[in-house]
């Protein structure tokens, strides 16, 4: 496939909060950028999971940097939620573009080898990373709720994602299937 390096993830997990730390620090990670709607929170929800709570206070303890970078349109949402987590947020990003993503690079004052961006869709989350050159971490999406075009990409993913997830590295728990 045509360009298929950019729809790659460097890595892969099951959910936010069973990231290896460890692994993150062995590749000298110092910053992260993650999506919102269903890789942090479910689609739509204002409710943040403890377990994501729990993960992004040890982030910062270990002084992991960390930003919120979001296509969501409900920004006083993606504010609430930057607030709850204690993180500066970017809503309405406009991913795959890359001025999302060269914004949270600025707000967390990183140079892109030093950070991942962890996100659960190929078209938005990795393609943008790919394209600006940071590493992506795809996770699987919290829940099968999402806007209607996400919804229609989710088709084209399920195509693609066996081939472009064949050798990546395992951040945490993966279950087959």
């Amino acid at each position: 496939m045509i360009f298929s390096h950019l729809f790659k993830p460097f890595g892969a997990v099951s959910k936010v909060a069973e990231l290896d730390i460890k692994r993150l620090l062995d590749y000298n990670i110092k910053g992260i950028i993650f999506d919102i709607d269903n890789t942090l929170v479910p689609w739509g929800s204002w409710d943040i999971p403890e377990d994501t709570r729990i993960f992004i206070e040890e982030l910062k303890k270990i002084d992991i940097k960390c930003c919120l970078l979001s296509n969501t349109d409900k920004r006083d949402r993606a504010v609430f939620i930057g607030k709850e987590l204690g993180l500066a947020v970017i809503p309405g990003a406009l991913k795959p573009l890359p001025f999302g993503f060269l914004k949270a690079l600025k707000i967390l004052g990183l140079k892109r080898e030093d950070v991942v961006s962890v996100g659960d869709q190929l078209f938005m989350d990795v393609l943008g990373s790919n394209m600006v050159r940071i590493r992506p971490i795809l996770v699987k999406p919290l829940t099968d709720r999402d806007f209607i075009t996400t919804r229609l990409l989710r088709l084209f993913e399920k195509i693609i994602l066996p081939e472009v997830t064949k050798e990546v590295e395992n951040f945490g728990y993966i279950k087959s299937g």
